[in-house]
């Protein structure tokens, strides 16, 4: 998308969004404000994530999570209904025919425009085979099926990865309803991390082990560390504790809950029923079991969102920053 001649001084009803904002951008003739750009690159982080190794389990990870908080929403129903029959057909080596998902469709979206998407993202291809139309796997469905094929779980991940980048898709389309979810969550999330991409939530670590100073070795408890370093290397026991280091890992990043519920109620969503996703589906937050989602500290409740989130949104702010920067101009 090319975006020009930006007007700063002077409030403007953005085309997109209806609000009025001051510096609006020409987006393929449109004048929309920043709140939508950021849209504009967050597909862009989904369209080119899957070609990107370092970020590929990322987009897949935040997919998953978009899948769970737009799921009720009838209108993403009709966007996800094309890969869940696929799945179906193809766990039962079936043909998967237009015919047929014109016969299933009951959504008010447009079926030619739901697979026009899924065409355009090289999703899919139709083929003509003995006079019918057939849907097959596109290049990008091909190159996942390639990677994940032999995984137990690849289906699960196809999905994921195609309800990201055809939800993020779609939330930047001029044409189509936001989802007020997404904006809530990507507007949190972003007051942590600036311009350049640095993340300045902090981080929440689990320790996952007491290093030996001495020797190296690695020890998942402590009473057993200190057994190791006072057995193995004769330390006396009050002194044990200056031989060893602890080890953690970072497993997500501390946000505010306020902040999110700040950033919900704008969208009208109750927060309650948010932190219900959460609890329930493992939206947002990390992965690791042993690990609470929602914390305390200090009397400050926080969440302990899962990093994939902020390396998504972090390379979202560049590509935002580098189309303000570069067309600001025009």
């Amino acid at each position: 998308m090319n975006i020009q001649n930006a007007y700063k001084s002077v409030l403007r009803k953005c085309e997109r969004c209806g609000k009025y904002k001051r510096g609006l951008y020409n987006v393929n003739g449109m004048m929309i404000c920043s709140d939508c750009i950021r849209k504009i690159a967050f597909y862009k982080v989904f369209s080119e994530g899957f070609k990107d190794p370092s970020m590929r389990g990322d987009v897949i990870t935040v997919g998953l999570d978009l899948g769970n908080m737009t799921w009720l929403n009838p209108f993403a129903q009709a966007w996800y209904y094309p890969i869940l029959l696929w799945v179906f057909y193809k766990d039962y080596n079936i043909k998967f025919k237009v015919s047929d998902l014109k016969l299933k469709w009951r959504y008010k979206t447009p079926l030619e425009q739901v697979l026009k998407f899924y065409i355009e993202e090289r999703i899919f291809r139709i083929v003509v085979e003995k006079n019918e139309e057939l849907i097959v796997e596109g290049d990008a469905l091909k190159e996942m099926l390639d990677k994940y094929g032999d995984m137990p779980d690849a289906l699960d991940i196809i999905g994921s990865w195609i309800s990201g980048l055809i939800i993020s898709r779609v939330h930047a389309e001029a044409e189509t309803p936001d989802f007020r979810a997404i904006n809530a969550v990507v507007d949190a999330l972003s007051k942590y991390i600036d311009p350049d991409g640095n993340i300045k939530a902090i981080p929440y670590s689990k320790v996952v082990g007491y290093r030996c100073n001495l020797c190296g070795y690695l020890i998942p408890s402590k009473d057993e560390a200190k057994k190791h370093v006072s057995l193995s290397h004769r330390i006396p026991s009050d002194e044990v504790m200056n031989y060893l280091r602890e080890e953690s890992i970072s497993i997500g990043y501390l946000v505010k809950l306020s902040v999110i519920d700040q950033s919900l109620r704008k969208e009208g969503i109750q927060p309650e029923r948010f932190v219900e996703r959460i609890e329930k589906f493992g939206v947002l937050v990390h992965e690791d079991p042993e690990e609470p989602k929602i914390v305390d500290r200090d009397g400050i409740r926080y969440v302990v969102v899962h990093p994939a989130w902020f390396r998504v949104l972090a390379r979202t702010r560049m590509y935002e920053r580098d189309l303000i920067r570069n067309r600001a101009r025009g």
